[in-house]
Order: structure tokens, then C-alpha cells, then sequence
């Protein structure tokens, strides 16, 4: 018996293609803010946007590719 292959961490990276505009909001937030010293700022938003736009390429293929 073949061992099963989990889809989803490559469909996610064909899907980070899609994704570049949210990926340079991350980045340059994390520019802007990497000297920061109060512990306050924070890219959250940006890496959550990031995700979301991964997360809305590959849940169709990733269903699709479920039996």
C-alpha cells in the first residue's frame, strides 16, 4: 500500500503566484516596522490578507483533488 500524499502544500505554493500583491504588503510591513522598539506595530493584517487570497486559490483545487 502507497502512503498518501496530503495536496494541499503544493497547491498552496502553485496558489502564492496568484498572490504577489498581498505578499509585498506583508514584506514591506515588515520593512516599516522592523526597527520598531514598543512591541506595538505588527503586520497581522497583511499576513492574514496574504493567506486569505492563498486560501481562496487553492480550496477549490484542493476539494477537487479530495475522493
Amino acid at each position: 500500500m502507497s502512503d498518501v500524499v496530503d495536496p494541499k502544500p503544493q497547491i498552496e505554493e502553485t496558489c502564492k503566484v496568484h498572490c504577489v500583491s498581498e505578499w509585498q504588503a506583508y514584506k514591506a510591513c515588515a520593512e516599516r516596522i522592523k526597527n520598531d522598539t514598543t512591541g506595538q506595530a505588527h503586520c497581522s493584517g497583511q499576513y492574514f490578507d496574504f493567506w486569505h487570497c492563498v486560501d481562496h486559490c487553492a480550496a477549490p483545487k484542493i476539494f477537487a483533488a479530495l475522493k
